[in-house]
C-alpha cells in the first residue's frame, strides 16, 4: 500500500511538473470584437480538432511574419490527421484590412487572430486551436530529443544561418540535430522551390509525431516543454492536451495524410505572389469540410506533390 501510494505521490507531481510548464506557453487568444465577422460554411464535429501552425519568422514569436502555415485536422475517431500546407507567398484577402497580399503577412498585421481568420475566410473551415513557435523553439526541441532520423530526399549544401559557413547533408536516412533539421526544412536550393520546401516541412512533422510519441520522449515531456519558454504559444488548454493524448495514444506519421494548395507564382505591382485559382480554392474547401464533418477522406499524397513548380534562390531562405 506504501509503494503505491508513493508511486500516484510521484506520478502527481510529474503531472503537476508539466502543467507548470504548459502554462508558460499557453497563451488565450485575443477575443473577436467584429460582429460581422463571416461564419464558416461547417463547424468541426465533436471529435475533430483543427489546428493552425504558424511558424515565425522572429526571435520574439508574438511578432513577425508566418514563414511556415501548416492547417492540421485531428479526427479522434478515426485516430487520423490530415496536413494542408499554404504556400506563404498565397495571394489573399487579408481579414481586417483593404485589398490582397502574401498570406504571410497576416500575422505581422494582426497577430494569431489576423491569421485565423484570414484562413478561415479563404478556406471556409473552422480554426479551433493555434500553435505559433520560431524557429529556435524548433532547433531546441529537436536537439532536447537527441536529434530525429530523417530520410533526406538528396544531396544538399546548406549556408549556416548563424556562422554562414557552408556544410552539407547526403541523401538518404540519417540523424539530424535542430539546425539541420531546420535548414533540411527551408532548404529552397531546387527546382520545386516553395512546394519542395513545403514537403520537407511535413515530412520533418511525421517525424517529430513518431519519435516524440516514442515512449522515452513521452518521459521527457517536461523537459521538451521547458526548452521551448518563450519560442511557443498556443492556446490548447492543457485539459484538452490529456483528454487528446488519451483518446489517441498510437498516433504516428503513418496515420497522416498531406494536402498542398495548388498554385502558381504571378507577379502584381511587381510583387511575386503565388495564386490559387477559384476552383482549386473551391476544391480544397470542399475536400476540408468533408474533413470537418469527420469523413474519412482519403487522399493521393503522391498526387499531391504535383501541386506546382516555383522559381527558386539558391540554399535556406532567410
Amino acid at each position: 500500500m506504501i509503494p503505491l501510494i508513493i508511486i500516484l505521490l510521484i506520478a502527481g507531481f510529474a503531472v503537476w511538473r508539466i502543467y507548470t510548464q504548459w502554462g508558460k506557453v499557453y497563451e488565450a487568444r485575443p477575443p473577436q470584437t467584429d460582429q460581422n465577422a463571416p461564419t464558416p460554411a461547417v463547424q468541426n464535429l465533436e471529435n475533430v480538432y483543427s489546428f493552425l501552425f504558424l511558424g515565425i519568422d522572429s526571435e520574439d514569436v508574438k511578432v513577425g511574419r508566418s514563414d511556415s502555415i501548416i492547417l492540421a485536422h485531428l479526427n479522434t475517431r478515426l485516430n487520423k490527421v490530415w496536413l494542408l500546407s499554404i504556400p506563404r507567398d498565397t495571394y489573399v484577402h487579408i481579414y481586417g484590412r483593404k485589398g490582397y497580399d502574401k498570406i504571410n503577412h497576416a500575422y505581422a498585421y494582426g497577430g494569431v487572430n489576423s491569421s485565423i481568420r484570414t484562413v478561415e475566410y479563404f478556406l471556409d473551415v473552422p480554426v479551433n486551436y493555434y500553435v505559433a513557435f520560431n524557429f529556435n523553439g524548433v532547433k531546441k526541441f529537436v536537439d532536447e530529443l537527441g536529434g530525429i532520423e530523417i530520410d533526406v530526399e538528396k544531396d544538399m549544401v546548406f549556408q549556416d544561418r548563424i556562422t554562414h559557413k557552408p556544410f552539407r547533408l547526403k541523401k538518404g536516412r540519417q540523424k539530424l540535430n535542430g539546425e539541420q533539421v531546420l535548414n533540411y526544412a527551408r532548404y529552397r536550393g531546387d527546382a520545386e522551390g516553395d512546394f519542395a520546401r513545403m514537403r520537407r516541412q511535413q515530412q520533418v512533422v511525421k517525424e517529430l509525431l513518431n519519435q516524440t510519441t516514442n515512449y522515452r520522449n513521452v518521459l521527457k515531456l517536461n523537459r521538451l516543454l521547458s526548452v521551448m519558454g518563450d519560442n511557443v504559444k498556443t492556446d490548447i488548454p492543457f485539459t484538452l492536451l490529456t483528454t487528446l493524448a488519451a483518446k489517441v495514444p498510437s498516433l504516428t506519421g503513418n496515420d497522416v495524410s498531406t494536402l498542398t494548395l495548388k498554385a502558381a507564382p504571378v507577379s502584381i505591382g511587381g510583387v511575386s505572389y503565388m495564386k490559387v485559382t477559384n476552383q482549386e480554392q473551391k476544391r480544397i474547401s470542399e475536400l476540408l469540410q468533408r474533413i470537418a464533418v469527420g469523413e474519412d477522406v482519403a487522399v493521393n499524397n503522391e498526387e499531391s506533390t504535383k501541386s506546382y513548380i516555383h522559381e527558386s534562390t539558391d540554399g535556406v531562405d532567410d
